[in-house]
């Protein structure tokens, strides 16, 4: 499985490597539709070549089928931040840290650069409003708003 990326890895330029990855990944879900490791490899190498609106819904689908991989967890906020949407992305951040192993300092490396370009965007954060709604559990969020 590939290493989750910050980022700043993209291959938007066109990479034979990740848009051969992109097709053998498909062609693995004809035949597995459910294998995790199909999934989020497509979702990743989407992401790798600058197709995070398209990387969205198999990096979701992940996140179902293994809602306490951070590294799975990490991707997905990850392409949310890419995409600007801080929001969605904050939770799914926060909750790759808390299951991130010892060591694994990618999500929070993750988190806070994701914050950084919050901030630098001017988006303002509606915290309240998204953890409310939010499938992942933090420690920051408002009492009552798990």
């Amino acid at each position: 499985m590939p290493k989750s990326s910050t980022g700043s890895e993209s291959a938007e330029g066109g990479c034979p490597a990740f848009e051969n990855a992109c097709r053998v990944y498909q062609a693995a879900l004809k035949v597995r539709p459910d294998q995790l490791e199909f999934i989020i490899g497509l979702g990743w190498v989407l992401c790798r070549v600058g197709q995070q609106t398209e990387a969205l819904p198999w990096l979701k689908k992940a996140v179902a089928k293994a809602p306490d991989e951070s590294s799975v967890l990490n991707d997905y906020g990850w392409a949310l931040a890419e995409l600007g949407r801080f929001d969605e992305a904050e939770p799914a951040l926060e909750r790759a840290v808390q299951l991130a192993p010892p060591g694994d300092e990618l999500p929070l490396n993750n988190l806070a650069r994701m914050r950084r370009l919050r901030q630098q965007s001017g988006h303002k954060p509606t915290r309240n409003k998204v953890q409310m709604n939010s499938p992942f559990p933090t420690p920051f969020a408002p009492a009552g708003n798990e």
